[in-house]
């Protein structure tokens, strides 16, 4: 557990990659169990670290990182217990004094009395939004079913619904709003799959990709599923929706995701999407593909604990590949002969994996259409140059209260689609 904690930690910290992704490479059996250790272990750093230089823990011990050490030491003081035994175990047990005094130092220095009043808090928590899985259920049984809780369904902005209460999202159909704390893991909507976690933001892609029921879609970059399990609930389960994504990890997490939601018309393929050939007879009838390729998170509220802003010359040349890389993505979809419909969306905040991929497409792809996205929402794409990012849309945590976000829909002209109509 602990050296593989090291060896996300250290992936994360020379931006080579997410926490989650970094997890999902190390293969370790209890991949939850790594991310939230880790992600513990970020929240709490500047103050672990204060420990660690306190006690100098590792000076003059041999085999054991900063990077292991950080874990351990918020395992010890603030987490279950460690984990482990022989020579990790070894060296907290034999300085627990010198850790345990370091620590209440830093809360009396603090002037706190709770742990969790070391980290500073955020100025605002998103709510919790949670999509109803309309193809085991219906948003009338959720809502009943929530009532005999104790849930109560009010009509109020977002940010004022509180404990035991919930609403329905103005903007995309069968989303619910509930109070951030709101904890729904053990709930048996959440275990028959009837209701799906998955941010506002999240549920834009699908919905303005609106694919059409008997149709053939394509989500590029799927796993873990999410979006997939939303696009085959839009078409009711049936035509074909091919979800394709590269990692061999996160397709099988996708498979279990998929299977729990019960989608029944999908095709999972481990490939990546660039290397699929257009001209492909499996793919032949395809008319709306969904392009959210990787990108750096930026958007995420919770992505700040894994120092991914671009902040030294690392960050800037991982910006720059993945801005390549997002591009070549986008045009690849743009080519298949009888795609009618593209969204491409992120959930980053940086006009280069944004505004500036679409306003590159638009005028690589003469035979497509940049269309407006939800014509309601107030928060348009960045203005730059000649290009009218106002058809895209932005989503700001501190306005709209999602994750940030960005989806863009580019149409085939009529023209071209007469002319690509099989005959």
């Amino acid at each position: 557990l602990y050296k593989s904690a090291e060896d996300v930690l250290n992936q994360v910290e020379a931006y080579k990659s997410s926490v989650k992704k970094a997890v999902f490479s190390t293969k370790f059996r209890n991949p939850k169990q790594l991310c939230a250790l880790v992600m513990e272990t970020l929240k709490y750093k500047a103050v672990l670290e204060d420990v660690l230089q306190q006690t100098k823990l590792i000076q003059n011990t041999k085999g054991i990182s900063r990077n292991i050490a950080l874990p351990l030491l918020y395992d010890f003081l603030i987490g279950k217990g460690i984990r482990c035994g022989g020579k990790f175990k070894k060296l907290i047990k034999t300085r627990k004094s010198a850790i345990n005094a370091a620590f209440a130092r830093i809360k009396l220095k603090k002037k706190v009395s709770k742990t969790e009043d070391l980290v500073e808090k955020s100025n605002f928590t998103l709510p919790k939004y949670l999509r109803v899985n309309t193809l085991l259920t219906t948003t009338t049984k959720v809502m009943e079913t929530l009532n005999k809780d104790g849930f109560t369904r009010v009509d109020c902005s977002v940010n004022e619904i509180v404990e035991k209460q919930f609403s329905s999202d103005p903007d995309i159909p069968n989303l619910l709003v509930f109070h951030f704390s709101t904890d729904f893991h053990d709930h048996g909507l959440y275990k028959l799959g009837h209701l799906i976690f998955q941010d506002k933001s999240s549920c834009m892609p699908a919905f303005v990709l609106n694919p059409s029921p008997n149709s053939h879609v394509i989500d590029a970059c799927a796993a873990p599923g999410n979006k997939t399990s939303h696009l085959s609930a839009i078409m009711n389960n049936t035509g074909k929706l091919f979800a394709i994504d590269r990692s061999s990890e996160r397709i099988e997490v996708m498979k279990k995701q998929l299977k729990k939601a019960s989608v029944k018309n999908c095709e999972v393929i481990n490939s990546d999407f660039l290397i699929l050939k257009p001209t492909d007879e499996k793919f032949k009838q395809v008319e709306y593909i969904l392009v959210d390729p990787s990108c750096t998170g930026s958007g995420i509220i919770s992505r700040q604990l894994e120092h991914t802003e671009e902040k030294d010359s690392k960050c800037s040349k991982r910006l720059e590949s993945l801005s390549k890389f997002q591009l070549k993505v986008l045009n690849h979809a743009l080519s298949f002969p009888n795609v009618k419909r593209v969204v491409y969306s992120t959930c980053s905040i940086h006009e280069e994996e944004n505004e500036l991929i679409v306003k590159l497409a638009v005028e690589q792809n003469s035979n497509f259409d940049l269309k407006k996205v939800l014509p309601k929402w107030h928060n348009r794409g960045l203005i730059s140059d000649s290009f009218n990012a106002e058809k895209c849309v932005r989503c700001d945590p501190n306005v709209d209260f999602t994750n940030g976000f960005f989806v863009a829909l580019f149409e085939k002209k009529m023209h071209e689609k007469l002319n690509t109509k099989p005959s």
